[in-house]
């Protein structure tokens, strides 16, 4: 190495990452309470970032066109000319630099390698994990799952957490599904969860419907890997868990607006929702009408 190449930063940190871009994140998951999973939306003046990594995988997803963006992935550069929906993929440790002669909008997902580590251990049939850097190609998965996420942090706050990670399970499989060298097979899993363990758990999430229930708390209790439940889970009831305790929550105050004089603000907290807004929309969403019109009509 040359004696005047300034060494990378490390910007694993979020202190750390200030010092890469000339503004901060217009939103970030920071104080959201998210594990496994990060989130930044950036929006960036011309710029010239110094050298750096990170010991996450980082996911640089285009928000908007963008010419003329210099990218420096290890020793590999390339000229991009990107559209909203690109993807960069930048594994842990690999040294990252960018030159942006434009403003620049991007959303910058940031992945626990030893959750994706975990995810690859249950779902692959190689104990050889190895995901190649890859600079920016439209991949429309990431760039829904991208969105989607944005828009749970900006409108559900720290009660996106059972979303996000959900979320990071998917985007860990897709990573060792189409970003793996040699490619990575996941593994099928037919037929269902045991009735004993579907039976378990739904009565764990009944019983723990104000809890913030999270993907691994889940599968913890009935004693399955994370990805293995996720993908069972769903052959069983035809729902993510993540949409299963929605459901669940909507069902249980619909029986609360019936029955009984609380609040509808009462009965969102006593369901689990964060906050009424969340809850009416949740409510509308699933069954057609709000909180409101279903107790009018009693």
């Amino acid at each position: 190495m040359p004696q005047d190449k300034a060494l990378a930063i490390d910007v694993t940190t979020v202190e750390a990452r200030k010092s890469v871009l000339p503004r901060p994140p217009l939103l970030s998951s920071n104080q959201a309470g998210w594990e496994n999973l990060a989130l930044e939306h950036h929006l960036q003046p011309e710029y010239e970032s110094p050298e750096h990594y990170a010991s996450h995988y980082t996911l640089a997803i285009r928000l908007r066109n963008q010419s003329g963006l210099e990218r420096w992935l290890g020793d590999c550069h390339r000229s991009e000319n990107c559209i909203a929906g690109d993807v960069a993929v930048i594994p842990p440790h690999v040294t990252h630099k960018v030159l942006s002669a434009h403003e620049s909008e991007f959303i910058a997902l940031c992945l626990d390698t030893q959750f994706v580590s975990n995810i690859a251990a249950e779902s692959v049939d190689s104990d050889v994990l190895e995901i190649i850097p890859h600079f920016s190609k439209p991949d429309p998965l990431i760039y829904q799952i991208g969105l989607a996420l944005k828009t749970a942090l900006q409108s559900d706050g720290s009660a996106s957490r059972l979303y996000a990670d959900s979320m990071a399970t998917a985007l860990s499989a897709h990573l060792l599904q189409h970003y793996s060298a040699p490619k990575h097979t996941l593994r099928e899993y037919e037929g269902g969860m045991p009735k004993y363990k579907l039976q378990r758990v739904i009565e764990f999430i009944i019983d723990n419907l104000t809890e913030n229930l999270l993907l691994g708390t889940m599968a913890q209790e009935v004693g399955m890997s994370q990805y293995h439940f996720a993908r069972l889970f769903k052959q069983s009831t035809g729902l993510s868990p993540y949409q299963y305790v929605i459901h669940c929550r909507i069902e249980r105050a619909k029986i609360l607006l019936l029955q009984s004089q609380l609040k509808i603000s009462e009965i969102a907290s006593q369901v689990g929702f964060a906050d009424q807004s969340q809850f009416t929309r949740h409510f509308k969403r699933i069954l057609g009408v709000t909180p409101k019109q279903i107790r009018s009509k009693n």
